[in-house]
């Protein structure tokens, strides 16, 4: 028996109130939550202390000084002829150069930043979690900060205290990293300041 056109249409006005109603279902999955709306939280970074110093240990030196160089120079690259180990004697001059340089142009002065986010010192940046543990050495009546790091280069920075506050760097720099109440010194460490201390001392 053919259906009545009053129940067909019927059936149809259901199953238009079913797709209007699996419609309304789609759109309310498909609308972002509240806390997808909520636009991201930025982390501030904040300076918490910051001081001037210049980039490195500066000791004029005099014309003795400079002529004990350059004869200590002459006498290594002599033996290095005549063991014909050519290849070593330009890495020898350019240490010779460096030391030449350091020695006779004095450093200008970096800022040195301490901020939530890591070390900024001479226009780069370190963040805390590159650095592993920090302490202070007095050479040549300079106050330094070491800081060694995990990274492959450099393995460890070197900043001047300068003019900066001494407690208020090593309490701040405490609250991210450990401090080492003990230097920590490596054999290339030891041997390097023995020869720069005899050298000084003969030359003086």
């Amino acid at each position: 028996m053919a259906k009545k056109p009053a129940d067909h249409n019927q059936s149809i006005e259901e199953l238009k109130k079913q797709l209007t109603q699996l419609q309304e279902q789609v759109a309310q999955q498909q609308q972002p939550t509240a806390s997808q709306t909520q636009p991201a939280q930025t982390f501030e970074v904040r300076t918490l202390y910051a001081w001037k110093a210049p980039e490195r240990i500066f000791i004029p030196r005099n014309r003795k000084w400079f002529t004990y160089l350059f004869l200590l120079l002459l006498i290594i690259i002599l033996i290095l002829l005549f063991l014909k180990q050519f290849i070593i004697i330009a890495p020898i001059a350019a240490l010779g150069f460096v030391a030449y340089v350091m020695a006779s142009v004095p450093p200008h002065d970096v800022e040195h930043k301490l901020t939530t986010e890591g070390v900024l010192t001479g226009g780069r940046s370190y963040l805390w979690a590159e650095l592993f543990d920090y302490w202070f050495v007095k050479k040549d009546d300079h106050e330094t900060i070491q800081l060694e790091t995990y990274l492959n280069y450099p393995r460890r920075l070197s900043l001047l205290v300068g003019d900066g506050e001494k407690e208020t760097i090593k309490q701040t720099m405490a609250q991210f990293i450990p401090f080492r109440e003990i230097p920590k010194e490596t054999f290339m460490d030891k041997a390097a300041d023995y020869l720069s201390e005899k050298f000084h001392k003969i030359a003086s």
